[in-house]
């Protein structure tokens, strides 16, 4: 019997994939587990594998089409069967479109539908008209009347994960006779105000100053749409501080030196950023109260630093983790680094390997830059952005000599840590990274 393939949830953010690619055709037979399509979704390009044997006997979401998160993409089942005219998940969708149409104009305010002298001259057909919900209804801005808020079933979702109230948005969506679209939610996301009601007497909203005319404009990616929203929703809504270090990495470099002379016949090589991993690990066991997470009210507290890793690609960000860093040597925390940002840069990255992250290392010394501040990437408490080491002078013992120093700033959300928290936190991190024998410990 035929069924479905639906575009399937690949991360815990995702509302819409893009086929990147199908790996199979139609009429071509497939066993459970190989991988049928790689989809884009907003944090990677990732793979899709069958849960079940069967063939393929339409697709129904061509290569670089996208689709809503549970919407049909394909249709599988025994070769040479019949393919349903309409996808059931359609014609689900139709339907909870249309209940959600008919529950909004009930929503309707009563003197929009029937004039009030008409109301009260009949009484029973006063009684057959609901009363507008005092929240589905805004001021238009004219004083004469009121707007019902109607919303699309994927824009209400993203807006009650969002927790954004949609009311001051009746009559203002961008959809027909101002309906909220999931577009008109991005932007609240994203930080940018509702547009104004409609009204002659009011002024025009000001708008974006027009780009140059010779300037290409592109769509965003979703991995690029996603991150714009998280991370302009990070710094409206967690209050960061910042605490800023030297910290000599002489020792450490030299140590670095020694173990890659020491693994060079095994083929590995130990980064600056693999010790930095494994400081702030260890780091972040040490000192619980900067180690937890601020959640609807409460403190979320980690058994384990899952250290995620910032990976810049030809066209976004993304950041794997490292799960369990604190539990890991140097050494393999090497190599998990180098196959998480391997699997990133082709796209390959597993939905659990870019999910459960506790802090984030941000590292742009490789790019020259002396020092940064990074954005926290919630529900994480904290990310260290790491800046370039340099050669300078500095005094040791009394004498002026030449140490390489690193600069590192480290971002907090302080309804998670205090500032007294995020220094001690530093103070060890750098501890370790200037004495890093400890790091073999």
């Amino acid at each position: 019997m035929s069924e479905e393939l639906v575009m399937p949830r690949l991360s815990d953010t995702m509302e819409e994939g893009t086929i990147g690619r199908w790996l199979v055709h139609e009429g071509d037979s497939f066993s459970e587990g190989d991988v049928l399509a790689e989809i884009e979704t907003d944090k990677a390009l990732m793979e899709f594998q069958a849960y079940d044997a069967g063939t393929v006997l339409k697709i129904l979401v061509e290569d670089g089409e996208s689709a809503a998160l549970g919407s049909p993409i394909a249709i599988v089942g025994e070769a040479g069967e019949a393919v349903p005219d309409q996808p059931k998940a359609d014609a689900e969708d139709a339907e909870a479109t249309a209940e959600a149409d008919t529950k909004e104009q009930e929503a309707e305010p009563a003197e929009e539908a029937e004039p009030a002298e008409e109301a009260k001259s009949t009484p029973a057909a006063k009684k057959s008209k609901p009363a507008a919900k005092p929240a589905a209804a805004a001021s238009n801005g004219s004083g004469g009347g009121t707007a019902a808020l109607k919303v699309s079933p994927i824009a209400r979702r993203m807006a009650d994960q969002a927790g954004i109230d949609l009311a001051a948005m009746a009559g203002r969506g961008s959809g027909p006779e101002g309906r909220v679209v999931k577009a008109d939610v991005e932007r609240l996301i994203g930080g940018d105000a509702p547009p104004a009601p409609s009204d002659a007497k009011q002024a025009p909203a000001a708008k974006p100053a027009p780009v140059a005319e010779d300037a290409e404009l592109r769509d965003l990616t979703p991995m690029l749409k996603a991150v714009a929203a998280r991370m302009s929703q990070s710094k409206q809504t967690v209050p960061h501080f910042y605490v800023e270090s030297e910290i000599d990495m002489t020792r450490a470099m030299q140590l670095r030196a020694e173990l890659n002379e020491g693994l060079a016949d095994r083929g590995e090589k130990i980064s600056v950023n693999d010790l930095i991993v494994r400081a702030c690990a260890i780091a972040l066991i040490e000192h619980p109260q900067a180690h937890r997470s601020y959640f609807d009210g409460r403190h979320a507290y980690h058994q384990h630093a899952n250290v995620g890793i910032a990976v810049a690609l030809d066209d976004g960000l993304i950041v794997p983790v490292v799960a369990a860093a604190d539990t890991l040597t140097v050494r393999e925390i090497s190599a998990a680094t180098r196959g998480l940002a391997g699997r990133a840069r082709e796209g390959k990255l597993k939905q659990r390997e870019i999910e459960g992250g506790t802090f984030t290392v941000s590292n742009l010394g490789m790019f020259d830059v002396a020092n940064f501040e990074a954005i926290i990437n919630p529900p994480e408490s904290a990310i260290l952005a790491v800046g370039a080491t340099v050669t300078r002078p500095a005094v040791v013992d009394g004498e002026i000599l030449p140490r390489q120093i690193m600069r590192v700033t480290l971002s907090c959300d302080h309804r998670a840590c205090s500032g007294a928290d995020g220094a001690k936190l530093l103070q060890t991190i750098k501890r370790y990274l200037q004495a890093p024998s400890l790091l073999l410990a």
